[in-house]
C-alpha cells in the first residue's frame, strides 16, 4: 500500500463498506446470542414446568386413592 492509496476515493469506499459489513456482523452476532440465551431459558422453564406437572399428577393420583378409600369406608359404615 502506498501513500497514493490513501488519497483515492476507491480506498475509502472499500474501507467504508468493510466497516459497514463489520457493524452488521456484530449486530447479527449480538442478536443471535440474545435469541440463543432466550431459547435456553425457555427450555429450562419447559423442563421445570414438565417436572411440576408430573409431581402434581402424582399428588392428584394419591389424593384420588385416598378419597376412594374414604368412600369405601363410608359405604361400609353406612351398610352396617
Amino acid at each position: 500500500m502506498t501513500d497514493a492509496d490513501f488519497t483515492k476515493v476507491q480506498y475509502w469506499f472499500e474501507l467504508l463498506i468493510k466497516a459497514v459489513i463489520g457493524i452488521v456482523v456484530s449486530i447479527v452476532g449480538l442478536d443471535y446470542r440474545s435469541v440463543k440465551n432466550s431459547l435456553k431459558e425457555l427450555e429450562v422453564h419447559k423442563y421445570q414446568i414438565a417436572a411440576e406437572v408430573q409431581i402434581l399428577n402424582a399428588e392428584l393420583g394419591s389424593i384420588k386413592n385416598r378419597l376412594e378409600r374414604i368412600d369405601g369406608k363410608l359405604d361400609k359404615a353406612l351398610n352396617k
